[in-house]
């Protein structure tokens, strides 16, 4: 009898073993994802009896002494892991940064269309450039998810709960941001912790992230309001610009300036012409696409940048405002302030709202830094890309 419970045990352990993409969780036999100590056992007896492999039990072991995993994603969803992790659509793009760095990025088996067109992923991620693009967290091919059999889709959290909804239950969403400086760190920490690599960031985050993000933050703390320029930072359209909720916000205060619309509650939005003249901005940042060819790693010919620039300062309506009157108009490359690359974009925008604050500041140097320390890219800042424009800005 004994013997026979043991081979159904084993035929459904193997089945679970044999069945990882399905979700199923090697030696979890009742179906709960859980492995309970009373299966550790079971597996160690087919052990044993020569039913399983060593290394089938060893995976049985792991599952047991670290998983389930449990986290609250950005979206605010209780997302739990009962596995390894061994493949991921990476939807949001500066998670695959993030996977990257910590090491896996082997595992990731699709990635966003747009991060194929960053020119700084095609220059520090090629071999990510090659991956598939089952469609958008927003407009999923859910046949080609299906068929890239992912453990896992990380995407921006205001896509998770719509693409958790098309794809089967057993499909795990985990909705996150990296956009947001306040939050950037919490959210980097989460994604190593569901892929067991706990403390792997603390040298980028402390001898990158934090420390240049701390510095620009800690020189401008308790700047008097009166020192604080308005900034209007516009988007990739004319008068496309950041509300309260953005991200930009935070970005601007952090460097020392006041966005004119920290006041209005809308996140991104088209405003008319005459709210910005009515605001006055004394600097105006205008984001060139990460993708080129104003801006770029792989530009070096300014002149995308100056008509980009050409085009603000010729527009009749912002002829009066000081911004265009005193030649504080400055194109930034959109990727800058954003994933990894978030203290390059802050050295910029800190240069441009408080040159006198930040001359000892060198986003170039800082460039150099991500690439070579942490990314095994070498690139001279100083010789190659156009990241800012005018370039007298830094």
């Amino acid at each position: 009898m004994r013997n026979n419970l043991l081979s159904s045990l084993a035929l459904l352990l193997l089945f679970a073993l044999s069945t990882h993409a399905l979700g199923t969780v090697p030696g979890d036999l009742d179906g709960d994802n859980i492995v309970s100590q009373d299966e550790l056992q079971k597996a160690e007896e087919l052990l044993k009896d020569g039913k399983i492999m060593s290394g089938q039990l060893e995976e049985i072991k792991h599952i047991k002494e670290n998983y389930p995993r449990t986290l609250v994603d950005s979206a605010n969803r209780t997302i739990t892991i009962y596995k390894p992790i061994e493949r991921i659509i990476a939807f949001g793009g500066y998670d695959a940064e993030i996977i990257s760095l910590l090491g896996d990025k082997d595992k990731i088996v699709g990635v966003a269309n747009w991060f194929k067109n960053s020119d700084f992923h095609r220059l520090c991620f090629s071999s990510l450039i090659e991956m598939p693009s089952p469609g958008t967290a927003s407009s999923p091919d859910c046949e080609a998810i299906l068929k890239l059999n992912p453990d896992v889709i990380i995407c921006w959290e205001s896509n998770a709960e719509k693409l958790a909804e098309q794809l089967p239950d057993n499909t795990t969403v985990v909705g996150m941001n990296f956009f947001h400086p306040e939050t950037f760190i919490d959210e980097s920490e989460k994604i190593a912790y569901i892929l067991e690599k706990e403390g792997a960031l603390d040298d980028y985050i402390d001898g990158f992230y934090s420390k240049y993000m701390n510095f620009i933050a800690d020189r401008t703390k308790g700047l008097p309001e009166e020192k604080r320029p308005n900034v209007y930072w516009e988007r990739q359209e004319p008068y496309q610009t950041f509300g309260k909720k953005e991200y930009i916000t935070t970005l601007i205060e952090m460097c020392g300036g006041k966005n004119i619309f920290a006041d209005d509650d809308f996140e991104i939005t088209i405003v008319d012409a005459e709210s910005v003249v009515q605001n006055n901005p004394v600097i105006i940042i205008r984001y060139a696409a990460s993708k080129g060819p104003e801006t770029g790693y792989s530009v070096d010919d300014i002149a995308g940048a100056k008509a980009l620039r050409d085009e603000i300062m010729l527009r009749q309506e912002l002829s009066q405002v000081d911004a265009v009157k005193n030649d504080s108009v400055y194109i930034l490359n959109m990727g800058l302030p954003l994933g990894i690359q978030g203290p390059i974009g802050a050295a910029y925008a800190a240069k441009i709202i408080q040159p006198d604050l930040f001359k000892d500041l060198d986003p170039q140097a800082i460039t150099e830094v991500l690439l070579g320390q942490y990314l095994g890219v070498e690139y001279d800042a100083k010789k190659h890309g156009v990241f800012v424009y005018p370039p007298e800005a830094v």
